[in-house]
């Protein structure tokens, strides 16, 4: 792993090594620890295609979104304009603009894959909390205690212990009802997720085979000291507050939404 990061940070240091789009997704490859090979299956491709994507500068953004997510990453993509906030393309970036200024992050904020540190110019600390779409049934067993493990096919290994996970209930309540705190995340062969975490999960064994279809690992979440919403906020006024738009899956949220359940 040592080797892995020395190799990832001494083309970050080249500068000229990571003259195009493939070079740079490599390298966040790397600070993952990640092989060819894994992420090959992960994405449902080859290994000489994935190498092949390694090396271009002209990548979809379909493309370039599904990599990172594989490497349990999100992508962050803006368009500015003069006298205008940025409008985010993918993800929200405008919430990672207006945190304050910050010491530089430790290690396991860099790994957090959040692109504009990887790959842009505008180097931007990631939010250390989460936001997290559930839909409302199981929602509802987190915020009761009844369900302390969410699982996910792909998640980010760089959240600490103590992290505060917001509740976002998808369709059709479309609200945000509460927040619990991660004790940890672990990454987990599929069968081994199954037998340490199916009961906490409260899937039916059908609904977990079908989710993980295809893949050889993926994430159990636990999580602790559930905490449900006195008031859910709805949709529209996440939007009108805070700009928010529901993530599929998770993305890392802004300090000032914290005050929602704090």
């Amino acid at each position: 792993m040592k080797q892995r990061r020395a190799e990832a940070n001494s083309k970050t240091a080249g500068g000229n090594e990571l003259d195009t789009l493939g070079l740079r997704l490599q390298n966040v490859r790397l600070l993952q620890n990640t092989t060819q090979s894994t992420l090959a299956k992960q994405l449902g491709i080859s290994q000489t295609a994935l190498s092949h994507r390694e090396r271009r500068d002209d990548i979809l953004l379909s493309t370039l979104n599904a990599y990172v997510e594989a490497l349990g990453g999100q992508l962050h993509v803006a368009a500015t304009v003069p006298d205008a906030e940025a409008v985010p393309l993918v993800g929200d970036l405008r919430w990672h603009l207006r945190e304050e200024p910050s010491a530089p992050p430790e290690q396991n904020d860099r790994d957090q894959l959040t692109l504009p540190h990887i790959l842009g110019s505008a180097q931007l600390p990631p939010s250390r909390d989460v936001i997290l779409s559930i839909r409302p049934v199981h929602a509802e067993k987190i915020l009761d205690g009844s369900k302390t493990v969410e699982l996910r096919r792909r998640f980010t290994g760089g959240v600490r212990p103590g992290t505060i996970a917001l509740i976002y209930s998808t369709s059709p309540r479309s609200a945000l009802t509460g927040s619990a705190r991660i004790k940890e995340v672990q990454r987990l062969a599929v069968p081994e997720l199954w037998e340490r975490h199916c009961s906490a999960a409260c899937l039916q064994k059908g609904e977990f085979e079908d989710y993980f279809s295809g893949l050889a690992s993926g994430y159990a979440i636990v999580l602790a000291s559930p905490q449900p919403l006195i008031r859910p906020v709805g949709l529209p006024e996440l939007r009108q507050r805070f700009g928010f738009e529901a993530p599929q899956s998770y993305q890392y949220i802004p300090p000032h939404m914290r005050a929602l359940v704090m």
